[in-house]
């Protein structure tokens, strides 16, 4: 699997590529909307596409990180907690309900392995954009999230919400924002990305033992 920082420069690529096709074009302020409508359009879509894309992978290297590390190096991390608190299955200690030959190093670990796999095939298949509440499905669980400034959650609920118009709406006559503010908001929302990974990067493991 990509890891995070090889993931942020293919995503910061990809939009670079993305603005110089669809919104550097447009310089004449003056410009009838009609002429950069459709650019616009192919522009929030295939941007917030990417960002769907990098969160998911994130949540993904993360789970991948969290088992890897409690198996290999017997080590666990705030992450780690996160995700048995929220995913996991509670289980009533008591004489008959455990097995002295079960070790809990064997439980954590089934349920760990459980959770990861359940916890994929949401984030692969159920996963549907990054607006703030897919956001919070995607990142709680993990650790991950943090309460957005206003930068961040501006420009995500403008990209959001124009993405949204502009996937299934294509036969209405919409308002079409400006190339500067499309441009601002996917950059604002790259550097909520930035943030994202460079939390992932640090997270801490420690050992169990």
């Amino acid at each position: 699997m990509v890891d995070v920082k090889e993931s942020l420069d293919k995503l910061e690529m990809y939009l670079l590529e993305l603005e110089d096709k669809y919104i550097d074009i447009h310089t004449d302020p003056l410009e009838n909307p009609e002429m950069y409508k459709l650019d616009i359009r192919s522009f929030c879509v295939l941007s917030h596409a990417a960002f769907e894309e990098f969160v998911e992978n994130i949540c993904l290297y993360t789970l991948n990180e969290i088992e890897d590390k409690f198996v290999n190096t017997q080590r666990i991390s705030y992450s780690t907690l996160c995700l048995l608190h929220f995913y996991g299955n509670s289980k009533t200690i008591d004489n008959e309900s455990w097995n002295d030959d079960e070790r809990i190093y064997d439980y954590l670990l089934a349920q760990i392995r459980s959770i990861k796999s359940d916890f994929s095939k949401y984030i692969m298949n159920q996963n549907h954009g990054v607006g703030l509440k897919y956001l919070k499905r995607l990142l709680v669980p993990l650790g991950l999230y943090a309460p957005l400034d206003i930068r961040f959650s501006s420009a995500l609920d403008n990209l959001t919400q124009s993405r949204g118009g502009y996937a299934h709406t294509s036969h209405r006559n919409i308002r079409s924002l400006s190339p500067e503010d499309v441009k601002m908001y996917v950059r604002d929302v790259y550097d909520l990305m930035v943030e994202l990974a460079n939390k992932s990067r640090k997270i801490s493991y420690y050992s169990i033992h």
